[in-house]
């Protein structure tokens, strides 16, 4: 499958996640994040690499998520962080729709029936668009460095250098 197929699947998955800001929503998504990355051989192979961070005097018992790959080229110390934030703003903005909220596929059938501005409209009918609670902040971009890191996984021999990915919560309230 290709890379942005992938994504993009990843994408809808994480947005069927609600991950409202300042709600328990907001681990759901972050476990999923974890468990994608537990999946993958790299942390099968590597655990002591792949973490949660709780949120210090959280009443909600938040976390993020860090996971760490090591290239096997070289001995670079060099390091890229890649974050996104896994929580989103709420829902109430969607009305009547709001149960469609993180279902893209739905949320698109129900906004045939709705008024929209033009370039909107015209997004929806082209088809190429996908529409939800959080797709492009910032499900996508999640969705995307964690497609990237899976694929960076599979040539380590390759790799210089290090990645560590962080997926925090609480960005769209106190980033915590």
């Amino acid at each position: 499958m290709s890379l942005a197929k992938r994504i993009e699947e990843l994408t809808i998955e994480l947005t069927n996640i609600k991950s409202i800001v300042g709600s328990k929503s907001e681990l759901d998504s972050v476990n999923a994040i974890y468990k994608k990355f537990e999946e993958m051989d790299y942390y099968k192979e590597n655990p002591e690499l792949l973490k949660y961070v709780d949120f210090e005097n959280d009443s909600l018992g938040r976390k993020s998520v860090v996971a760490t790959m090591k290239g096997k080229k070289g001995n670079s110390n060099k390091t890229l962080v890649l974050i996104g934030h896994t929580d989103t703003v709420g829902i109430s903005d969607y009305g009547n729709l709001q149960e469609y909220a993180t279902k893209p596929f739905e949320l698109a059938e129900k906004l045939e029936g709705v008024s929209l501005p033009e370039d909107a409209k015209k997004n929806l009918e082209s088809g190429e668009w996908l529409f939800g609670r959080g797709i492009f902040d910032m499900k996508c971009g999640v969705a995307t460095l964690m497609c990237i890191m899976e694929d960076i996984s599979k040539d380590l021999e390759n790799f210089e250098g290090n990645l560590v990915f962080a997926a925090v919560g609480d960005e769209e309230g106190n980033s915590g």
